[in-house]
């Protein structure tokens, strides 16, 4: 297989690596699927007992590993305009995250470069890790605050003495093999009563995600391997002591608010669709991302 692009992304070299197949619901452990999405090489199901959907085969570790061995890369430093968005959006997420922790140890799992680790009080004491070893040598490099403080690991094989008050995860828990499996360190590592602040994940609740399916923005299935709803992800962290406590679903006030022009597009999408007609993809919107915030109890 060759030439095959996802949204404009060559995709060719990946299919191979989706070989690993989910027998049951991570949140809910029923056994009963459907099929949420029918892509020939990168096909979706979606839970019949609590929604989760998740992509069918999914990647296994070596698959995931190659495809963010160069993320930095792929991501929008060097577009100006579009890492301006980036941070303003960065600020929304600390400061609803900042609204519940406000000082002590944390750790940024999947920080990337370290713009959003970066981002929070002097308070705290920083710490990150990412797989990309370009991402981490610019996160020790560019950011006196972090210098030899970003380890390039996974969560799986980080080693570490510390206990935090505060660890995070944007726009990652979608992204990985095993979010159980992760969840469970996270809980392992963190504090009593520490809080572990989820944000900028998909929202498969979200009113566009029935309107358009695979169409969705945020329905990426190479990128996203799961969409979980505040339920979903609830059902895994209630197993390993973090209960919700507090829920953002960020749109208004961000730099991707479009009130009219968004609004028009859905609607005039769900008369195409009553049509039969081909949609196109779909615009941010209300509900499509969530952030949330668990304490462990």
């Amino acid at each position: 297989m060759s030439g095959y692009k996802f949204r404009g992304e060559d995709v060719s070299n990946l299919i191979k690596y989706r070989d690993i197949e989910i027998q049951k619901c991570i949140s809910c452990n029923s056994k009963k699927f459907k099929e949420f999405s029918n892509s020939k090489f990168f096909p979706s199901v979606k839970c019949c007992n609590c929604g989760l959907i998740w992509m069918q085969p999914s990647f296994s570790e070596k698959g995931l590993q190659k495809y963010y061995s160069d993320y930095i890369g792929r991501r929008r430093v060097n577009n100006k305009e579009k890492m301006e968005q980036r941070q303003e959006q960065y600020k929304i997420d600390i400061e609803f995250i900042q609204r519940h922790v406000s000082e002590g140890l944390m750790l940024d799992i999947g920080c990337s470069g370290g713009f959003f680790l970066n981002g929070f009080s002097e308070k705290f004491e920083k710490h990150g890790i990412e797989i990309d070893q370009n991402a981490v040598d610019f996160a020790n490099k560019n950011f006196d605050n972090l210098s030899g403080k970003v380890s390039c690991t996974n969560l799986e094989d980080y080693n570490t003495n510390l206990n935090f008050d505060l660890i995070t995860m944007r726009g990652v828990i979608e992204h990985v093999t095993d979010p159980e499996r992760e969840i469970k360190k996270v809980s392992q590592l963190l504090n009593k009563g520490g809080v572990f602040g989820i944000a900028a994940t998909p929202n498969s609740n979200a009113v566009c995600v029935d309107i358009f399916r695979d169409k969705w923005t945020l329905f990426h299935p190479i990128q996203h391997l799961w969409h979980f709803s505040p339920e979903t992800l609830s059902m895994i962290c209630e197993r390993y002591s973090l209960q919700l406590i507090a829920s953002d679903f960020p749109y208004l006030g961000t730099p991707y608010e479009n009130v009219y022009e968004d609004i028009k597009i859905v609607s005039e999408s769900i008369n195409r669709k009553e049509k039969g007609e081909e949609l196109e993809v779909s615009p941010a919107f209300f509900g499509n991302m969530m952030s949330l915030i668990f304490k462990k109890i």
